[in-house]
C-alpha cells in the first residue's frame, strides 16, 4: 500500500498492511535539544527546515521520518508578516494576542495577561490579531499540491496557534482567572470565549481553504487533562466550550468535508471523550497511558468505533527508561489499539532531551516490525 492508502484505510476503520506511523505533527515533534542529538547520532549535516522559529521545537526534518517509513507530511502555518512584536521597558515581548512573554534560560513564560480584570468593554477595545493576513498561508497551497501530486504521503495541517479556546483564554486572563471566571464571571467568560472562537475559526478557515482537497485531517490541540482527571468537569465543558468548538469544527468540515478533525489533549480526558465526539472530534491524540482512566484497552473498547486513536506510547516512564522497556511499551499500544484499524502509531507527546536516542529508534522500529496486520493475524 502507499503511505496515503495506508492512512486512509486506518482512519476509515479498515486494517491496512501495517499501522501508519507519524512524526512532525502537532504532538510528535522533536524538541530542539533532542533533535540535534538525533542529527548528531546519524552524522547528518544540519539541514532541517526552521519551520517554527522561536518555539521549543523549531525544526522539521523529514530525513528522520523517512528513515522509518513514516506516512505523513504536515503543513505548518507561517508567521504573519503584518505583525511586528513589541517589547516594553521591563523586557516583556508581546505576541499578536497582546500576551507578554519573558525568557528565562532556554524557555519563555507568560509574564503579562492583557485582561487582568473581567471587563467586557476591554474585549471590544482590545487590539486583536488580524486573521485575514494572507501571509500565514503563504506557499502552503503550492507545497500541498507538490506533496499530493509528487509523493504518496498523507497530508495534514498542524495547529496554527498554541492551543484552542480554553488555552488561549488562559493566555489572555491567566489560569486562575479562567477557572474562577467560569463560576463567578459567566457573562464575561462567554463573551471572551465567543471572541476567541470566532478568531480561531477565521484563522483555520483562511489556512484550510486553499489546501482543503489535499488533507487527510486538520489538527487542533487543547490540553484538557491533568494526570488525575480533566481540568474542568464535563458539565462546564458543555456550558462554555463545547458549542464554540463545535462551531469551529463544523466550519472546517464544511470547507474540507473529507478531512478528519484531529484533537490532541494531554492527560486524563476519559470523562470528556463523549462530549468531544459529539462536538466533532474524529481522531484523538496523546492517549497518555499513565494518566487516570486512560487505559488503552478500555479506550479502544469503549470508543474504538467512533474515534481513531493516534500516539499513546508512554513518554513519562517508558521512553526515558531502557530500550527493552520502550519495545515492550510500543508492543502494548499496538496490542491495545491496532485491531480493526483506526490507529496511527506514535508518541504520546513531543520527544524531549532526556530521552535516550536509541529509544527513539526503538519505538519506530518496533512499530515497523510488530505493526504489520498479516503478522498480527498469523498470531
Amino acid at each position: 500500500m502507499t503511505h496515503r492508502e495506508r492512512v486512509e484505510a486506518s482512519v476509515h476503520f479498515s486494517e491496512p498492511d501495517r499501522i501508519p506511523i507519524d512524526m512532525w505533527g502537532t504532538d510528535s515533534r522533536l524538541l530542539d535539544d533532542f533533535y540535534f542529538k538525533v542529527v548528531d547520532h546519524l552524522k547528518l549535516a544540519e539541514g532541517g527546515e526552521l519551520e517554527r522559529p522561536g518555539k521549543t521545537a523549531q525544526y522539521v526534518d523529514y530525513r528522520l521520518s523517512d528513515c522509518f517509513g513514516c506516512d505523513f507530511r504536515h503543513l505548518v502555518a507561517k508567521r504573519p508578516v503584518g505583525f511586528e512584536p513589541r517589547q516594553d521597558e521591563e523586557g516583556n515581548q508581546y505576541d499578536e494576542w497582546g500576551v507578554g512573554y519573558r525568557k528565562v534560560g532556554a524557555h519563555s513564560f507568560i509574564s503579562k495577561h492583557p485582561f487582568p480584570e473581567p471587563d467586557i468593554f476591554a474585549i471590544k477595545r482590545h487590539d486583536w490579531p488580524d486573521m485575514s493576513d494572507s501571509s500565514r498561508a503563504e506557499g502552503l497551497s503550492q507545497q500541498a499540491y507538490r506533496w499530493f501530486e509528487e509523493t504518496d504521503f498523507a497530508i495534514s495541517t498542524t495547529t496554527p496557534v498554541s492551543g484552542l479556546v480554553m488555552d488561549i483564554y488562559q493566555y489572555l486572563r491567566g489560569s486562575d482567572n479562567f477557572f474562577t471566571d467560569l463560576l463567578l464571571e459567566e457573562r464575561f467568560a462567554h463573551t471572551l470565549i465567543e471572541k476567541i472562537a470566532n478568531l480561531v475559526e477565521e484563522l483555520y478557515e483562511n489556512l484550510v481553504t486553499p489546501v482543503a482537497s489535499y488533507l487527510t485531517w486538520v489538527e487542533f490541540a487543547s490540553d484538557y487533562g491533568t494526570q488525575h482527571g480533566p481540568f474542568i468537569s464535563p458539565e462546564l465543558y458543555r456550558k462554555f466550550l463545547k458549542t464554540p468548538e463545535r462551531q469551529i469544527f463544523r466550519k472546517i468540515k464544511k470547507i474540507a468535508p473529507e478531512a478528519k478533525i484531529f484533537m490532541h489533549s494531554c492527560g486524563s480526558v476519559r470523562r470528556l471523550i463523549p462530549d468531544l465526539i459529539d462536538a466533532g472530534v474524529e481522531i484523538l491524540s496523546s492517549l497518555q497511558p499513565l494518566a487516570y482512566e486512560m487505559d488503552s484497552f478500555g479506550l479502544k473498547r469503549d470508543f474504538g468505533r467512533e474515534l481513531v486513536f493516534h500516539g499513546g506510547v508512554d513518554m513519562q516512564v517508558a521512553m526515558v527508561g531502557s530500550k527493552e522497556r520502550v519495545i515492550e511499551e510500543t508492543k502494548r499500544r499496538i496490542e491495545a489499539f491496532a485491531s480493526g484499524g483506526g490507529y496511527i502509531g506514535g508518541p504520546s507527546n513531543h520527544f524531549t532531551g532526556d530521552i535516550p536516542v536509541e529509544n527513539f529508534f526503538a519505538m519506530y522500529e518496533t512499530f515497523l516490525e510488530c505493526g504489520t496486520y498479516s503478522a498480527r493475524r498469523a498470531r
